[in-house]
């Protein structure tokens, strides 16, 4: 995702960091991931050299749609300045294999239940003191 304006405000989107999502041709959101070539494990975020293999070389990225399933969360009642209050912050299980940690979105009508189902979707993370959105990756809880 590009720096870009925010069409509510002068705010500038800013990703949370480069090379982690990308917006397909079809507008979904899609994790960027490496995949090693020699073990076949996949890791988020895409790492330079197989954390189990330890060979370098082997790494190829790919692109996977950010489908999977909460394994654990929690909500912060009282999060850090820039930080929405409360939000829900969640273990995510990939289908693809990788887990991760991340915020969730669009929870508070949701009755969590470990194991649900969520897809990935880019969204603000937090606002920064100078007005800039920082969006990324997160997750919106599907029904059973």
């Amino acid at each position: 995702m590009e720096q870009g304006k925010d069409k509510s405000s002068d705010a500038v989107k800013v990703p949370i960091r480069r090379n982690l999502f990308i917006i397909g041709a079809d507008g979904r959101p899609k994790l960027i991931v490496g995949r090693c070539r020699q073990c076949h494990l996949i890791f988020y975020p895409k790492e330079p050299v197989c954390p189990i293999c330890i060979e370098v070389g082997t790494m190829e990225t790919i692109e996977i749609d950010g489908k999977g399933k909460i394994i654990s969360f929690t909500r912060v009642m009282r999060g850090l300045p820039g930080y929405d209050s409360p939000y829900t912050l969640a273990c995510i299980e990939l289908d693809a294999g990788p887990s991760l940690i991340a915020q969730l979105q669009d929870w508070q009508e949701v009755e969590l239940k470990l194991h649900m189902p969520v897809e990935l979707v880019i969204g603000r993370i937090k606002t920064e003191k100078n007005g800039n959105i920082i969006v990324g990756p997160k997750f919106k809880p599907l029904p059973i």
